[in-house]
Order: C-alpha cells, then sequence, then structure tokens
C-alpha cells in the first residue's frame, strides 16, 4: 500500500475539507479525493461520511486513525535511521506529558545532547495513552509520565517527584476564598483523586489546562490559585505567589517507561543516572 494515502487520508483528518487538505499537501482536489477512494477501496470500507460540508470519520477511520499515525512515525523513524547509519549516528526517541518537559525532561535532553552528541534525538510531547502507544509500536524509546505503565511488555521505573503546592496571587487568603477562583492543572488522575479527597465538591475551576505554565501566566495576569510544582515558582513565592497554608501539599511520583525489548537500554539508563544526578543539585 501507497504511504502516501495514508498522510493524505491524516490530512484530511485533520482539516475535515478536501480543499484545505489538497492546498497543504500540494495536490490538486481531485487527487486528494482519488486517494482517499483508493484507501476506502483497499480497506472495503468508507472512511469518511460526507453531507454538504461536513466531513465526519466513519467508525472505521476511527479505528484506523492511531495504526495510520503508528504506521507513518515508524515509516518516518525507518527513512532517518538508515539515512543517519550512513553516517554511523544512532536514533533515540523520547517523549513526556507537556508539563514534564518543562518540569524536568528538558534540561535532561540538553544533558543528554552534551553526553552524547553523536545521538540524533527526536523529542515529542504528547498525552500519556497516545505515548504508551507509541512505546507498544516501538516508534518511542521512552516516555516521561505520572502514572507506571500496566503492561506486561513495557518497564516502568520511579525516577522522581515533584512537590505541588497550592499558590495564590493573594497573601494570606483563607483557603476558601483561594479556591474561588482555582485554576486546574491536569496533573494526572492520581492527583485528581487526592484533589476530589481533599475539596469534595468544592472546586469550581476557572480555567482548566494540562500546562502548569499556562496556569502560572493565567493567575499572575488575573489573579487566583493553583496547584504548582516548587521548581516552577520558587523565584516567585513571597513576592508574587504565596503558599495557601491550610491546603495539603500533594506529591507526584514520575514514572520512566521503555519498551522491555527496547534497543537503546544503554541510552534509557543514561537518562535515568541524569534525572537522579539533576535531583541532587
Amino acid at each position: 500500500m501507497d504511504i502516501e494515502l495514508l498522510k493524505t487520508f491524516i490530512e484530511v483528518k485533520n482539516t475535515r475539507h478536501f480543499g484545505n487538505a489538497a492546498e497543504h499537501l500540494y495536490l490538486t482536489q481531485a487527487a486528494v479525493s482519488a486517494r482517499i477512494r483508493q484507501l476506502e477501496n483497499y480497506l472495503g470500507t468508507p472512511l469518511f461520511t460526507r453531507w454538504r460540508n461536513n466531513l465526519q470519520l466513519t467508525p472505521s477511520g476511527e479505528r484506523l486513525v492511531a495504526h495510520a499515525e503508528s504506521i507513518l512515525i515508524a515509516w518516518d523513524r525507518a527513512k532517518l535511521d538508515i539515512s543517519l547509519r550512513k553516517h554511523q549516528r544512532k536514533v533515540f526517541s523520547m517523549g513526556a506529558t507537556t508539563g514534564l518537559w518543562d518540569l524536568l525532561l528538558k534540561d535532561i535532553l540538553n544533558r543528554l545532547h552534551i553526553q552524547m552528541p553523536e545521538l540524533s534525538i527526536r523529542a515529542d510531547a504528547d498525552t500519556p495513552s497516545v505515548l504508551i502507544r507509541r512505546l507498544m509500536d516501538k516508534t518511542l524509546d521512552v516516555a516521561l509520565i505520572y502514572e507506571p505503565a500496566k503492561l506486561s511488555d513495557l518497564q516502568s521505573e520511579n525516577v522522581s517527584q515533584t512537590e505541588l503546592m497550592l499558590v495564590s496571587t493573594t497573601k494570606d487568603v483563607d483557603i476558601n476564598e483561594a479556591i474561588t477562583k482555582f485554576v486546574h492543572v491536569d496533573w494526572g488522575t492520581s492527583f485528581e483523586i487526592t484533589l476530589a479527597h481533599h475539596f469534595p465538591d468544592r472546586l469550581l475551576p476557572v480555567l482548566r489546562t494540562s500546562l502548569a505554565r499556562i496556569a502560572l501566566d493565567f493567575i499572575l495576569v488575573h489573579g487566583g490559585c493553583a496547584y504548582l510544582p516548587h521548581k516552577l515558582i520558587k523565584n516567585l513565592l513571597g513576592e508574587k505567589l504565596f503558599v495557601v497554608n491550610e491546603a495539603p501539599m500533594i506529591n507526584r511520583q514520575i514514572y520512566i517507561c521503555s519498551h522491555i525489548n527496547n534497543l537503546n537500554s544503554d541510552i534509557v539508563m543514561r537518562i535515568i543516572e541524569n534525572i537522579r544526578v539533576a535531583q541532587l543539585n
């Protein structure tokens, strides 16, 4: 099967418009339509429903998305790997949730490049479910997430933790007053359970986000409170941000996950060592 058919499918899925997909792919709209028909004929099922200007994925199309993305990533990695092999360079891919890039992995990436300049690194941020799927597909070497992977083909190791504290832009604020302007950062399932235990039926966030930096920027402009990691806010404490004393601290464990048959296990161990050294500094 032509890999270009899957590229076209993903582009149509992203744009939900044959004309826009054609522009992005530098094709005619007729060529895009023909590719989608060819892919549908190959699979024996329609991938999109078309009703006037409303283009939606069919159930079969929804199921194809993850497979198509994995195939395209694997194909890109194969091309890169073969190209770099000519120059004796090893390819290594690492991923994390967006928040963990800011919190931890950005520094580790810099350390890894200094230690292994011959390494060609791919760095991605995504949701935990996508990272886990890519580990299983072996299109990702290592992922940093907040929950250990619960699949037999994956191994997880607890490498760090982060202390989350409820901070407010108002000094000495009462906790009940503080949470009236609560900004909710998604720190994973365990955090949500702990938060619900301490604040049952009391939190109606003015903003929800998966990025701690967005939450920080928001409360600095508009006022409010959020659970944020000490590393991110330590230079602001006592001046622009203040700990809400009655609120509990919440610790989040950080896990490094990889496939048990990963061929780059030596680099995974190097990352683990770097994380642990970084915590001592």
